[in-house]
């Protein structure tokens, strides 16, 4: 093999391999502005020996395949107008209620929890009761409980929604015992995932 092909080859190998490392030195995953974990991040380098640093965004790529494996399912396309409505008439994004109710309940009406939350908001009776809503069974009397509680714990902490968030899944009063996000698995998966979604279906 001539010294000329031989170079050729490096050039391409080069050209393959150096910015898919270079990507992969700048880019932490971050859940949320609210993630417990913080990456250190490098600065970038110069890209060596004249190659194109044109290369497709990592997190574009990243954004595009979690919007195709977290589109709203056909009942929350369905229900999209009603929540825009219930959710701007409290002050509460819509983004953010959809992104409650997908992890919830994925837009399933029917559903029920263990602890005896039901339907798309994952509401207890008892706590629609509290903020003035006597049947939470009903589709759209549930979206309205559950979306008068956020409001009433987005004021509660000052409209941080990652704590208003976690109150919604443990009780506010886990939150204001430790300050923060509860160190409880179940409420930080909880947020994680709400807060994915909210970015998704706010984009």
């Amino acid at each position: 093999m001539g010294i000329k092909k031989i170079f050729i080859n490096i050039l391409f190998a080069l050209a393959v391999a150096l910015p898919l490392a270079l990507m992969e030195s700048n880019y932490a995953f971050s859940r949320s502005d609210y993630s417990v974990e913080k990456v250190a991040v490098s600065e970038p380098q110069p890209m060596p020996l004249g190659l194109s640093t044109s290369t497709p965004d990592l997190l574009d790529i990243i954004s595009r395949k979690a919007s195709l494996t977290a589109s709203m399912p056909k009942a929350g396309r369905k229900l999209s107008d009603t929540i825009d409505e219930i959710a701007l008439k409290y002050g509460v994004s819509p983004a953010l209620v959809k992104a409650v109710i997908r992890v919830e309940s994925n837009f399933d009406p029917n559903a029920v929890s263990n602890m005896g939350a039901v339907g798309l908001m994952q509401v207890l009776p008892s706590t629609a009761r509290r903020v003035g809503v006597r049947n939470p069974y009903d589709m759209h009397s549930n979206i309205r409980a559950g979306v008068k509680y956020l409001r009433e714990l987005l004021d509660m902490f000052d409209d941080d929604e990652a704590l208003a968030l976690a109150a919604y899944n443990s009780g506010p009063a886990q939150v204001q015992k430790y300050g923060n996000i509860p160190p409880f698995k179940e409420t930080r998966v909880f947020v994680s995932q709400v807060m994915h979604y909210y970015r998704t279906y706010l984009n």
